[in-house]
């Protein structure tokens, strides 16, 4: 893949990179449907795991509940139809990649929070 062709055409665009780190909380809206069926979809999820941060082809995995279901979405870092993304809750944590975290259950999947009041309920994304 033409990695150089791909970031001129981000930067051509005006896409920005979301600057998200494993170990944070965040609410998603995203906007889904099509034509004039438009809406904002929330998400409220775990960042897991962060693939190739501040490249333009790289990815973040995400888990959250959906209708009591537990869900695992991947997103790009540079997607175009989050409307925006709060920052909840941040999270001290001593690994890259959180997939111990599938297995905990109630207070076995408790962590300890670094976050201050004033970046809590930002909004990371950039635009």
């Amino acid at each position: 893949m033409n990695f150089e062709r791909l970031k001129t055409l981000h930067d051509k665009n005006n896409v920005s990179l979301l600057n998200v780190e494993p170990g944070m909380l965040l609410e998603i809206h995203e906007k889904v449907g099509e034509g004039d069926n438009n809406r904002i979809w929330k998400f409220k999820c775990l960042v897991i795991k962060v693939k190739k941060p501040n490249n333009v082809d790289g990815s973040f995995t995400v888990r959250g509940q959906v209708a009591g279901l537990d869900v695992e979405k991947i997103y790009p870092l540079s997607f175009t139809k989050f409307e925006k993304v709060l920052l909840l809750d941040e999270y001290k944590i001593r690994r890259a990649k959180l997939y111990y975290i599938r297995e905990k259950i109630g207070k076995d999947a408790r962590m300890k929070s670094k976050i201050t009041a004033d970046k809590r309920n930002s909004n990371i994304l950039k635009k």
